[in-house]
């Protein structure tokens, strides 16, 4: 009985270190690569556009909070105009980290 259950045990931790060991993957480097940097790409582009967007309209949102003299609003809307621009060029830092 207690040599069958040290027969389990050993084989059990025998079981776990064969399933931890690493394993080499076996695809081909360049097309996960490619993938990779395609979704990476549409990342960025997301972000850019985003970016554009919020931009475009904090700069209206100033426009009409200046022609109102409504201090809050012209705030606002440079916080989002710098918010705007901090997505394009955070886009754009990215790319020329990588």
């Amino acid at each position: 009985m207690r040599n069958k259950k040290k027969i389990v045990l050993t084989a059990g931790t025998i079981l776990v270190s064969v399933l931890m060991a690493a394993t080499p993957a076996l695809a081909s480097s360049t097309a996960i690569t490619g993938k990779i940097n395609n979704l990476y790409t549409l990342v960025l582009g997301i972000i850019k556009a985003a970016g554009a967007i919020v931009l475009a309209w904090g700069v209206f949102e100033f426009a009409a909070g200046y022609q109102s003299h409504d201090s809050s609003q012209q705030t606002q809307s440079l916080k989002k105009v710098i918010s705007g621009i901090l997505m394009c060029g955070a886009s754009t830092v990215i790319s020329l980290v990588k």
